[in-house]
């Protein structure tokens, strides 16, 4: 027979009540003495005592659940999220569940029905932003939830996300100051709120310089290392090849770098390139990656106080948007333009 808290205040000779105040941790404006607090916690563990999270739920109606969903879970960046959130739910008492939706917007609508279903208090979303009904309707039935790193910029919810086109604008900046003038720009899929940014950012960093714009180096369409390859293949078959590559996403700076070295070409030597610091494309590389640092730990941490506190006012119309700052890093993976 499971143990209850009844039978540990019975063989102790207390009330059920102080139990439960000691084994959770407040007991301090209760008169219990040291003596009895080691006796309890002594005694649960001898009849292997071990609490009911159901009975505990409905009484404090959380489940001290929350849901992370991600668009995929190799991904150096969203796999450093997740770890970060893992780290701050087990400081908050906390558990959490991971999702990875692979970037099919059906299975985050599915999974977000599931863990509503299972009674979490809130989710963190990381969303593939072809749909948004889904998340319309998180906020109409004021179910607390956080968009982190993509967001939608029409509907009004508690956001984390860094500087996307201030970001990449500073990373082209960097490039053009080194007599770069054909820069191409891999992104991803068009509908994500951060490729569009970093376009963006990509673009007006060109417009300020008076570089014009050639449409035929904007190129990508996906986050997998053979979209990554396609797109390079396609830019390098070019008549006038780029002397540098921003790369807007981690993962698929794998397959720019297979296409270049392909090619025969060397980096930085024939070609520069600037992706994202947390990218699995460090192993290929024989020089540190100048790149885009993302705060993968501070995005983890406010998104998770954002949440918590919307999860204790999950009526408030007080929703926050937090843009945080990334870091560039100059590593060895850029050269001046040849000639420059």
């Amino acid at each position: 027979m499971t143990a209850t808290l009844k039978d540990i205040a019975t063989k102790v000779g207390v009330h059920p009540s102080t139990v439960s105040r000691v084994l959770s941790g407040k007991y301090e404006n209760f008169n219990v003495s040291q003596e009895t607090r080691e006796l309890i916690m002594n005694t649960a563990k001898e009849i292997n005592y071990v609490p009911n999270e159901t009975a505990r739920s409905l009484r404090l109606r959380k489940t001290q659940i929350i849901g992370l969903i991600i668009p995929d879970i190799l991904n150096p960046l969203f796999a450093g999220v997740a770890r970060s959130i893992g780290n701050i739910c087990e400081k908050n008492d906390y558990n959490f569940i991971v999702c990875n939706t692979d970037e099919v917007q059906d299975k985050e609508i599915r999974y977000i029905e599931m863990l509503k279903s299972r009674g979490t208090d809130g989710l963190i979303i990381v969303p593939v932003q072809r749909e948004k009904a889904h998340i319309e309707k998180l906020k109409e039935e004021r179910y607390p939830f956080v968009l982190a790193i993509r967001h939608f910029g029409d509907i009004e919810t508690d956001t984390v996300v860094t500087d996307n086109d201030g970001d990449v604008y500073k990373a082209v900046e960097y490039l053009i100051k080194l007599g770069h003038r054909r820069i191409a720009f891999v992104g991803g899929h068009s509908e994500s709120y951060a490729i569009r940014a970093r376009e963006k950012g990509y673009k007006q960093a060109l417009l300020d310089y008076n570089i014009r714009l050639d449409h035929d180096l904007v190129v990508g369409n996906g986050y997998t290392v053979e979209s990554g390859y396609a797109a390079a293949k396609k830019i390098m078959n070019l008549p006038e090849r780029p002397t540098a590559f921003m790369i807007s996403s981690n993962i698929i700076i794998v397959g720019v770098l297979e296409a270049i070295f392909e090619a025969g070409l060397s980096i930085p030597e024939d070609i520069s390139i600037i992706g994202f610091a947390d990218s699995c494309a460090t192993p290929y590389l024989s020089c540190p990656l100048t790149a885009i640092s993302q705060p993968v730990g501070q995005i983890a941490k406010r998104a998770a106080e954002l949440l918590f506190k919307r999860i204790d006012s999950p009526e408030s119309e007080d929703y926050q948007k937090i843009v945080l700052p990334s870091k560039f890093i100059v590593g060895k993976t850029t050269l001046k333009a040849f000639g420059s």
